[in-house]
């Protein structure tokens, strides 16, 4: 069985400060839990203040995927959207 690398990217509800963005980088580590391993968590400027966090998991390619980190991942406090940007195998 392979792995799938995604770049998965998290939108916040508006325009956030520094500490606030801290937290959402805080508990994404939290939340990513074996089998599915965290790589690298950025923030990238959008535009006009508006922040998006993009993370990059390597999760198993078995059945169901990506859909349990997305899910996870949009629980997340000051979260609005979550969007598989990429996705390709290892």
């Amino acid at each position: 069985m392979g792995e799938v690398i995604a770049l998965i990217r998290l939108m916040p509800d508006g325009v956030i400060k520094d500490k606030d963005i801290q937290q959402i980088m805080d508990e994404i580590k939290k939340v990513i839990k074996k089998p599915v391993k965290l790589g690298r968590v950025e923030v990238k400027e959008i535009a006009f203040g508006l922040r998006s966090v993009d993370v990059t998991v390597i999760v198993p390619d078995s059945e169901g995927g990506l859909d349990p980190v997305v899910e996870i991942l949009g629980k997340i406090k000051k979260i609005e959207g979550v969007e598989v940007v990429d996705v390709g195998r290892i």
